[in-house]
């Protein structure tokens, strides 16, 4: 029977190190500009690839300059200096 608290080779209560969080220094507003837009641009790319299959080039181009925002946006939300 294992000691108590332990689970095989594991003690109870504890992560393993590749669960830890990141040490950045990144303020709560800068991670979600940057979570929300890394999902905005995977749907913008999406549009962008269903127009251009649909023959809609109008619509890619808009959903291009959309990413190009999107990803001017999280470049700026990486500069932003921590608070």
């Amino acid at each position: 029977m294992p000691p108590r608290g332990r689970v095989g080779h594991r003690r109870l209560g504890r992560r393993p190190s590749f669960a830890r969080p990141m040490a950045v220094g990144e303020t709560p507003a800068a991670a979600v500009h940057i979570m929300l837009g890394s999902i905005g641009l995977i749907m913008a790319a999406g549009m962008a690839i269903v127009s251009l299959s649909a023959g809609i080039p109008l619509l890619a181009g808009a959903a291009g300059i959309v990413m190009i925002g999107i990803v001017v946006d999280i470049i700026l939300a990486h500069r932003r200096p921590g608070g």
